[in-house]
C-alpha cells in the first residue's frame, strides 16, 4: 500500500501546483506554415500550462526553440481538451530531416511529449513528389484506416497529406470529445508529416470553430478567420490550391466573392509561375461532378450544381489540371469535362480540368450508391471503395499518377496516368488586365445566388402560390355558401352563369313534386330585386 500512497499524494501535488501528471501535451500535428522554410506545430493540453518546442537536426541536440500562442475551444466543449497551443518552427532547410519536442512546464511540474521527426520537403520544383489525398475520414468509422495511412507514410516517402473536408464526424459533437478522439487517432501520422486541410460540410455547426481552432493553415490569421478558409502552397512541381466549397452553402453571401476574387489573382499569379509549378491542382469538399443516387449538389437534383456555377468556368479558363473532391462516400474517377461535355476520353494533353472524389477514408455513415453512369463517368465504385484512399504521385513536370488504394481489399481499386505537355489557361486574356474585363465573364465573380438565396426565395414563392390558391379557393366557395345563405345575387357578386347551375343542381336534389314551388319562388325574387333570395 506504501506505493500506491506516495503515487497519490504525487498526484495529489501535480493537481495543488496546477499540473496533472496527465497534463502532458498530445494531439500533435503539423502543417505548412506561410513561408517555404516553415512549419507550424500545433497540439492540445487541459489547462493554461506555458509550453514551447525545441528542434534541431539531430534528436540529440535539439536547440533551437519556438515558444507557443494558445487559444481556447468554446465553453461548450466541456468534454474536450480546450486549451490548443501553435508554434512555428522556422528557418528550416528543405530536404533535412528534423527533430522536435513539446516541453511543458506549470508551477513545479513540467511535462514533456515523446521525441518526434519529419522531412521539410524538398523546395526544388523539378522533382518527384507524393501524396495522400482523401476526406470523409471519422474517429469511428475510420478505425480501419488509421494504421493503414501509418503504415503508409513510415514506408514510403510523401510531401504532405490532404484531408478534404469531414473530420471525425463531428468535431465539436459530444461536447468536443469526438474531435480529441480523432486528434488523437491521426497524431502519429499528422505529427510526421504536414496534415493540410479543406473544410466540409461536416465542419459548419458552430461557425466551423473547431475546425477554425484546432488547425492552422497558410496565408491566415490563428484561429483561422471564418472567411479566409483558402489557401495554396508550392511543393515540388505542383501549385495546390484549398478553397471551400462550404461558402456556397451558408448565409453570408460575401464570402463567395472574397473567395472567388481571391483564386483568381492566385491562379493568375500561378499561372505566372508555370515554368516553375506546371501543375495546378485544386482540392475543395464538395464535387462539382458525380453520379451518385442522392440529392446532393453534385447531382444536380433540386437546385444543385452550385459549387459547379461557381466555380467551374474559373478553373476551366485558367487551365486547372486537376480537381481532388470528397464528400460522396465513394470513389469515381470523370473523363476530362466542361459546361457537361466530355472533352476526350482519355487523359493525353486533356482541354477540360479532371475531376476525382475520393470521399470513402471511413465516414461511418452509410455508402454512397452509384446512380446510372453519367456520360463523364469513367470509374465508379461504392461499396468497393469504402476505406480507401488516394496516392497522388508527380512524377515530373508532365506525368501524373493517381491511385486509389483500398484498405479492405488490400489493393488498387483504381489508377490513371494524367500527362499534361501544355500546361496553362485555356483563354487568352487569362490575365484580366484592364480593358478585358467585359471580354471574358471568369474575370469577374459570378452573381452569388447560391443555395440559401434559392431557398429563402423558393419558400417565399410557394407561400405566395399557396396564398393566392387559398384566396381563389375561398372566394369561390364563399360565393355559392353567400348565395346559399339568404344572398341577393348581386350583392353576392356571382356571375350569372354559376349561380344559375347551382340553382338547377339544387332543384333537381329535390323532390319533383316541389318544383313547381321553387320555380314559383325564382319567378316573386325575379319581380322584386329587394326580396331575399330563399332556396
Amino acid at each position: 500500500m506504501e506505493p500506491l500512497r506516495d503515487v497519490c499524494l504525487v498526484l495529489g501535488l501535480f493537481t495543488l501546483l496546477g499540473v496533472t501528471a496527465l497534463d502532458v501535451p498530445e494531439q500533435i500535428h503539423i502543417s505548412f506554415g506561410d513561408r517555404p522554410d516553415t512549419i507550424v506545430v500545433m497540439w492540445s493540453c487541459k489547462s493554461h500550462i506555458t509550453c514551447h518546442v525545441v528542434y534541431g537536426t539531430s534528436a540529440e541536440e535539439m536547440s533551437n526553440e519556438s515558444t507557443s500562442q494558445i487559444s481556447t475551444l468554446n465553453l461548450d466543449s466541456w468534454n474536450a481538451l480546450k486549451i490548443i497551443h501553435r508554434a512555428e518552427l522556422q528557418a528550416l532547410s528543405g530536404g533535412r530531416r528534423y527533430f522536435y519536442q513539446v516541453r511543458c512546464s506549470g508551477g513545479e511540474g513540467r511535462s514533456n511529449s515523446s521525441a518526434l521527426s519529419f522531412r521539410m520537403p524538398d523546395t526544388q520544383p523539378d522533382r518527384q513528389a507524393g501524396f495522400l489525398v482523401y476526406g470523409d475520414l471519422g474517429a469511428i468509422g475510420g478505425i480501419p484506416t488509421f494504421p493503414a495511412l501509418l503504415d503508409d507514410v513510415t514506408k514510403n516517402s510523401y510531401d504532405a497529406i490532404w484531408h478534404i473536408g469531414d473530420f471525425g464526424y463531428d468535431l465539436h459533437s459530444n461536447g468536443g470529445q469526438v474531435g480529441d478522439d480523432f486528434m488523437r487517432k491521426i497524431e502519429m501520422i499528422a505529427a510526421s508529416i504536414p496534415y493540410m486541410t479543406a473544410p466540409g460540410n461536416h465542419e459548419l455547426e458552430k461557425d466551423m470553430h473547431h475546425y477554425r481552432t484546432r488547425f492552422s493553415m497558410p496565408g491566415a490569421d490563428w484561429p483561422m478567420q471564418y472567411d479566409r478558409l483558402w489557401y495554396s502552397v508550392d511543393i515540388g512541381p505542383i501549385h495546390f490550391i484549398s478553397y471551400s466549397t462550404e461558402v456556397f452553402f451558408v448565409d453570408n453571401q460575401d464570402n463567395v466573392c472574397k473567395q472567388y476574387d481571391w483564386l483568381l489573382k492566385d491562379l493568375i499569379k500561378a499561372n505566372q509561375n508555370r515554368h516553375k509549378q506546371p501543375w495546378v491542382i485544386a482540392m475543395g469538399h464538395r464535387p462539382m461532378y458525380c453520379s451518385n443516387k442522392n440529392i446532393d449538389d453534385c447531382t444536380g437534383r433540386i437546385l444543385g450544381y452550385w459549387v459547379k456555377y461557381g466555380l467551374e468556368d474559373l478553373f476551366q479558363a485558367q487551365g486547372v489540371d486537376l480537381v481532388v473532391q470528397a464528400h460522396e462516400h465513394s470513389y469515381e474517377r470523370l473523363w476530362p469535362v466542361y459546361d457537361y461535355q466530355v472533352t476526350a476520353k482519355n487523359y493525353i494533353d486533356p482541354q477540360a480540368p479532371v475531376h476525382v472524389i475520393s470521399g470513402a477514408a471511413g465516414c461511418g455513415e452509410n455508402v454512397d450508391y452509384m446512380g446510372e453512369p453519367k456520360p463523364w463517368s469513367a470509374f465508379r465504385a461504392d461499396t468497393a471503395s469504402r476505406h480507401s484512399y488516394g496516392r497522388l504521385t508527380a512524377v515530373n513536370r508532365t506525368h501524373l499518377l493517381f491511385e486509389q488504394v483500398s484498405v479492405d481489399f488490400n489493393s488498387t481499386i483504381d489508377q490513371f496516368w494524367l500527362v499534361q505537355n501544355k500546361h496553362g489557361p485555356r483563354i487568352k486574356n487569362w490575365r484580366c488586365q484592364d480593358g478585358y474585363y467585359s471580354n471574358h465573364p471568369t474575370c469577374q465573380c459570378p452573381l452569388p445566388f447560391h443555395y440559401v438565396t434559392v431557398a429563402v426565395f423558393g419558400g417565399a414563392f410557394f407561400l405566395i402560390i399557396l396564398a393566392i390558391s387559398v384566396y381563389f379557393c375561398c372566394k369561390c366557395c364563399r360565393c355559392y355558401q353567400f348565395c346559399q345563405s339568404k344572398c341577393h345575387p348581386r350583392q353576392a357578386g356571382c356571375c350569372d352563369s354559376e349561380l344559375k347551375e347551382w340553382r338547377l343542381f339544387q332543384i333537381f336534389r329535390r323532390d319533383r313534386s316541389r318544383l313547381k314551388e321553387y320555380s314559383g319562388r325564382l319567378k316573386l325574387l325575379a319581380d322584386d330585386n329587394d326580396e331575399d333570395c330563399i332556396i
